[in-house]
């Protein structure tokens, strides 16, 4: 190798490391998402008969915050740009560069429409073709004490060794579910004190509270109670092996088991 190839290759290399994305952990993650510039800029919406895709907004706006770098900078991306990097961002196959764009928040705000579409396409193959509409009627809405104790425990045990922030399907009574992603979760002489985003109020960090003794948890800013359920961990799977291959990485990273996960 000549000395020009090896000082590109160099430059290159250097440049990859110097990559935020090469940088990022579990906690600057929660550090960026609990900055309302790296949201959603648009709540939940759209979906089947009008009824939302919350879970597809809560792992795109996880997806993002590990595969999007932006190159405020460069010309903004065209309609074509703004698709291929939605595509992306929904496979998990790839760091993507947006450019023209300091965070997610301007740019979803900018692609609303597009991004919508992608959203909901996204659920339509996953319910139609992956059936994971199953698992959001199978879960309970009310538990025992004792039983949505070691729930919590559970819950508690991922957070603590899992890449984070988890995904978790909330199940409502009736054939309804939502989805909430888990920032931080305290455990105190009560209970333990969650803080979410809710992709019905995507800009705010709301906080669940629950007490030893209850028989399920409060929606913050709703009237529904629920059970909680980790899930889309597999997620993590595909967003690993993406960084690790735009940052030539090796390391693997565990990833502890969901219980709503696609249908092989």
């Amino acid at each position: 190798m000549n000395k020009v190839l090896l000082l590109a290759f160099l430059l290159f290399s250097y440049s990859l490391l110097a990559s935020p994305i090469c940088q990022q952990n579990s906690q600057t993650i929660i550090t960026l998402l609990s900055d309302p510039s790296s949201r959603i800029a648009f709540k939940n919406q759209g979906g089947l008969l009008g009824k939302g895709v919350c879970w597809w907004h809560s792992r795109l706006q996880r997806s993002s915050a590990y595969l999007a770098e932006y190159k405020p900078d460069l010309p903004p991306p065209d309609v074509r740009e703004v698709r291929r990097i939605l595509t992306t961002l929904m496979q998990m196959n790839g760091v993507t560069i947006i450019p023209g764009f300091h965070n997610f928040e301007s740019f979803s705000m900018a692609h609303q429409r597009e991004i919508q579409k992608t959203l909901n396409y996204w659920q339509k193959v996953d319910g139609f073709f992956n059936f994971v509409w199953i698992q959001s009627i199978s879960g309970n809405y009310q538990l025992r004490p004792e039983a949505l104790e070691a729930r919590m425990n559970m819950i508690y045990s991922t957070f603590q060794t899992s890449p984070q922030p988890l995904w978790v399907m909330a199940q409502i009574k009736g054939i309804t579910s939502h989805s909430l992603l888990l920032l931080g979760m305290e455990k105190n002489a009560n209970g333990f004190r969650l803080t979410v985003i809710d992709s019905n109020h995507p800009g705010q960090s709301l906080e669940i509270y629950y007490h030893f003794g209850d028989t399920a948890l409060q929606a913050p800013a709703s009237r529904y109670a629920f059970i909680p359920y980790v899930g889309f961990q597999n997620d993590y799977k595909k967003i690993f092996a993406a960084v690790r291959n735009y940052c030539g990485q090796k390391a693997d990273v565990e990833i502890p088991a969901g219980e709503v996960e696609l249908t092989p």
